[in-house]
């Protein structure tokens, strides 16, 4: 068997350096059974935000020239702006003050209105009733005022509060004329044309006087009617059918009547036709003398019945 030699080739030292290059060594690798060590992590970067700044505004600069020439003065200008809540609470507050100086200054206070009208009241009187002096101008409230007098004062027929435009307040009233004299135990009343009674508020001697002799009326005082005005027409009609100083009278059961010159009262109602009914009383008190017969009362408040008592 013939062995075969193969010549060993030659192999230059380029050769060897271009194969070496060209394959490359491989590395060893050191598997360890130990767990590789954890490494630390690196610090993260925080990231901080930052709220900024009010933008720098430049300040606008004036020149203000002065007397001398070429002598200026430079000023900064005043850079004003607002927020819309800011300016309405500014406002309000404003609004407010302005309120509070007109409800509580001494130069808006009624001190002394003018009263107009007075026959028999005092002025003061009637200005305690209206609650008008020391009042604000801006919160008098005239039909409240005109109220209140005609409540408070029933001798007042009606009451007129005005305020002008420069503050000044006038009352105007327009008092009760008086027909009746009306006396009811210790007390004198006056009554009008509307059987409104109100105390009696001087001495008139042209009044004609009613005296309540048994049973008298309640009276209330509130500038309503106390008594039908048909009453005060009939005292009149029975004052005129009369002899002069003859003494009228009244009972709220039997109405208006006059003491008899005999002493005796006569009661003629409340339903008017004067002139008849005394035809009939003279025509009765004839009879009654006729026969001796002397009455303690006589009642022709019914014109077809007519009786009396002794």
């Amino acid at each position: 068997m013939a062995i075969g030699v193969r010549k060993q080739e030659k192999i230059t030292r380029a050769e060897q350096l271009r194969r070496k290059r060209e394959k490359p060594t491989a590395r060893s690798l050191n598997w360890s059974s130990r767990a590789a060590a954890p490494r630390t992590a690196a610090p993260q970067p925080v990231w901080e935000i930052r709220p900024r700044g009010p933008a720098t505004r430049v300040q606008r600069m004036y020149n203000i020239p002065l007397a001398d020439p070429g002598v200026e003065v430079q000023l900064p200008g005043l850079m004003l702006s607002f927020s819309p809540r800011g300016l309405a609470t500014i406002l309000s507050g404003l609004a407010c003050a302005g309120l509070l100086f007109l409800l509580t200054a001494p130069m808006f206070r009624v001190e002394a209105p003018l009263v107009r009208g007075v026959q028999y009241l005092s002025a003061d009187s009637i200005l305690t009733a209206s609650a008008l002096p020391g009042s604000n101008m801006f919160l008098i409230s005239p039909a409240f005022a005109e109220g209140e007098i005609l409540r408070k004062i029933p001798a007042v027929r009606n009451a007129s509060v005005s305020v002008d435009f420069d503050g000044a307040v006038t009352v105007t009233v327009q008092e009760r004329e008086p027909i009746l004299l009306w006396v009811q135990e210790t007390n004198s009343y006056w009554v009008d044309a509307e059987g409104v009674f109100f105390p009696a508020l001087a001495d008139r001697t042209d009044l004609v006087r009613l005296e309540v002799r048994e049973m008298g009326l309640p009276i209330a005082f509130d500038g309503e009617a106390d008594i039908d005005p048909a009453v005060v027409v009939h005292a009149l009609e029975l004052t005129v059918a009369l002899p002069s100083g003859t003494p009228l009278i009244y009972d709220a059961g039997h109405g208006l009547g006059m003491m008899d010159p005999g002493g005796w009262m006569v009661y003629f109602g409340n339903s008017g036709m004067i002139d008849q009914k005394l035809d009939v009383y003279r025509r009765l008190m004839d009879s009654l003398t006729g026969r001796g017969i002397r009455p303690g009362m006589v009642s022709i408040e019914n014109l077809r019945q007519p009786f009396y008592r002794r």
